[in-house]
């Protein structure tokens, strides 16, 4: 029963995500204004995030590893959105100059830098060797997958064969590739390697 809880959970953020990346690239597409985007981009991952929270309070059984982890990755998901929305909002649409601009800019890409840390702090307060492992392991695998990214895409654009591409989608790449390691986790080891 536990198991079908985290699928559900596990589904619900990913749904969750996905919503609010449609959602703004709708605003790209000026179907939508942007500040209304962006509040309802907002709105599904602030609820995975108190998800999060919730979950970390109910389940006091978990290692205090993974509850370090859920507590830290909700906490920076909140600060790195609302940082992002008031980027958005002040320097894009108001005209912030400045180091005020400078400093709200660099933000969301602390926030994102944290989220490397705090998987690394997993690996660090991680217990239970195995799951030490296939924490490595999905790391090692997302990073592995961004750096190739970053790598091919930057010798084709070199030769003009591809557009440029902004540089904090590298990040959000190697998220991608974390995901892809807890698969190659569950085929090969039959465990996701899931904050428990």
């Amino acid at each position: 029963m536990a198991t079908g809880k985290k699928s559900v959970r596990i589904g619900l953020a990913i749904s969750a995500l996905l919503s609010a990346l449609a959602i703004l690239m709708l605003a790209e597409t000026s179907a939508i204004e942007r500040e209304t985007a962006w509040v309802l981009a907002i709105l599904p991952v602030s609820l995975i995030a108190l998800a999060m929270f919730a979950g970390v309070r109910a389940g006091s059984a978990k290692p205090a590893a993974s509850q370090r982890y859920m507590l830290r990755i909700g906490g920076l998901m909140a600060f790195y959105l609302v940082s992002l929305f008031a980027a958005e909002i002040l320097i894009e649409d108001r005209g912030l100059p400045g180091a005020p601009a400078v400093i709200l800019a660099a933000l969301p890409g602390l926030a994102f830098a944290g989220v490397v840390w705090v998987f690394g702090a997993l690996i660090v307060e991680e217990k239970d060797e195995f799951m030490r492992l296939l924490h490595i392991r999905q790391g090692l695998i997302g990073t592995g997958i961004a750096l190739t990214c970053a790598a091919v895409w930057g010798f084709l654009e070199t030769y003009g064969f591809v557009p440029h591409v902004a540089a904090f989608w590298w990040p959000t790449i190697w998220c991608f590739g974390l995901g892809l390691g807890a698969l190659a986790n569950k085929i090969a080891y039959g465990s996701w390697g899931e904050v428990r």
